[in-house]
């Protein structure tokens, strides 16, 4: 009889630490002092892109009839720069036709600037500097991360039959329609 009231406890006991701790416990949740936090997932993550991403809520066709699902995409204007291309884990899954192509026109201080920081890293990599070569890289980066933070793509309802894909990234601005 003692035997069948301890298992009952023990499963009580189990049950409400299931659903939630019953009583407060001496050693702590994490007793070898390792975090979740400390798991290289979370410390070393992909890195990100430098192209805008892209959520699409639904499945959409673009004008060849091919159907785009919804998910995320990166968007990137192509080099010609006639299309958006919507790419997912690297593998080109769409593309949209540019309607409208502006390009921003920098001042000369801004193309200065980032001349004097190549030519830095070009004369660092000559004389085979490497401190100097890592501070100009990490210039460099910090510039075009600069010029990308205004990057992004979207996408709107025209309320017209179609929607138009924005994008914007390094001064340069493409819009593209795809029908519903």
């Amino acid at each position: 009889m003692s035997m069948i009231i301890d298992s009952d406890i023990i499963a009580y006991d189990f049950m409400t630490d299931f659903n939630g701790p019953s009583r407060l416990y001496p050693n702590p949740q994490y007793p070898a002092g390792v975090y979740d936090s400390d798991n290289p997932i979370y410390k070393f993550g992909p890195e990100s892109s430098a192209y805008p991403n892209l959520t699409l809520p639904c499945n959409l066709y673009d004008e060849w009839g091919n159907e785009i699902p919804q998910g995320f995409y990166m968007a990137v204007l192509s080099d010609d720069m006639k299309f958006i291309e919507l790419y997912q884990s690297n593998k080109l899954k769409a593309r949209v036709k540019v309607v409208k192509l502006v390009e921003k026109m920098y001042t000369n201080e801004e193309l200065k600037e980032e001349d004097e920081i190549i030519n830095r890293l070009q004369e660092a990599q000559r004389k085979q500097k490497l401190k100097k070569i890592r501070e100009a890289e990490e210039e460099l980066t910090a510039f075009k991360e600069k010029n990308a933070a205004n990057s992004y793509a979207r996408i709107y309802d025209s309320g017209q039959g179609y929607y138009i894909l924005k994008y914007n990234r390094l001064g340069k601005r493409a819009e593209g329609i795809i029908q519903k």
